[in-house]
């Protein structure tokens, strides 16, 4: 069935007091740091998830968690340095104070597959990933030849004539696998930046970078030719890869190779802390001229 309109954000106001009162009456049995986190998304409302992912859920079958609930649990779990579902999921049951800010009733937390489950209603595609699987064997990024330099750009396409192309193409939002995802960050956090004053649209000062995000500690591939039951050991055929949208980079900050995603930020340089305004993956090998280009176009037509 559809999820049930908890109340809004007053509502989960209402709910944290009441639950705090009766399982921590002492407050000074909460750490100062903890104080932090419940302020911050005491203040956090995420009441837009549940109008914005109504109809991701059918009419049948049983009652759904809240998603505003689960959106919330997950950036909890990010506060609080838990960067495992299953070990996230285990805390959500042994401590009562990650299930009340999370919106949960102690004793009745969502299981693992249930998060999956939520994660799945964000991306807006049938397919997990942006490109295909199977894939020729991708360009190996260089090390630098000094410390502290980026890897050079492995792209055959050149920066001009990325540039053409990107000109030619138009990025409807609704058509974005992630727009669920962008909706749900526009609406949520960077318009309240903008109501709030936080950043000023009516003279915005944009600065970009890319940021390496790692995966996992090495690429996953595997052939499906049947080239060495021929004896060639050195074919150049497609592989099947794990993550398709991912590749080896270099990272130039910590000196080492890493696999994974090259984030592309746009940032208010003239707000304070630099807050984000449009974030793009890319594969890790993007050089940062080329990632600039993808997330302006990218940013263009979803804002």
């Amino acid at each position: 069935m559809l999820p049930v309109y908890s109340g809004g954000h007053s509502a989960y106001q209402k709910f944290v007091v009441e639950m705090l009162r009766k399982y921590y009456p002492n407050p000074d049995a909460i750490a100062r740091s903890t104080w932090d986190i419940i302020d911050r998304f005491w203040n956090l409302d995420l009441s837009y998830t549940e109008i914005h992912l109504k109809n991701k859920y059918s009419i049948f079958g049983p009652k759904p968690r809240n998603p505003s609930c689960m959106h919330r649990s997950y950036l909890l779990s990010i506060d609080f340095k838990v960067t495992s579902v299953t070990d996230w999921v285990a805390q959500l049951k042994i401590n009562p104070l990650y299930a009340i800010l999370s919106g949960f009733e102690v004793g009745d937390t969502p299981g693992v597959g249930t998060f999956y489950d939520f994660f799945s209603r964000l991306w807006d595609s049938d397919n997990n990933n942006l490109s295909s699987q199977l894939q020729p064997l991708k360009t190996s990024v260089k090390k630098p030849k000094k410390k502290g330099l980026k890897a050079d750009p492995v792209e055959k396409t050149t920066v001009e004539q990325l540039l053409k192309e990107l000109q030619g193409v138009s990025f409807l939002s609704d058509e974005q696998p992630y727009s669920s995802l962008f909706n749900l960050y526009k609406n949520e956090f960077l318009n309240l930046s903008i109501q709030k004053g936080l950043i000023n649209t009516e003279n915005l000062a944009l600065a970009g970078d890319g940021t390496p995000v790692a995966t996992s500690a090495r690429e996953r591939k595997h052939r499906v030719c049947d080239c060495i039951s021929k004896g060639i050991t050195d074919c150049t055929c497609d592989r099947f890869f794990s993550q398709p949208d991912c590749d080896i980079g270099w990272d130039s900050s910590r000196d080492c190779f890493y696999h994974g995603y090259d984030l592309y930020m746009f940032v208010a340089s003239d707000s304070d802390s630099d807050l984000p305004v449009f974030p793009l993956f890319g594969p890790a090998s993007r050089h940062d001229s080329h990632g600039f280009l993808h997330a302006f176009f990218h940013e263009k037509f979803t804002s």
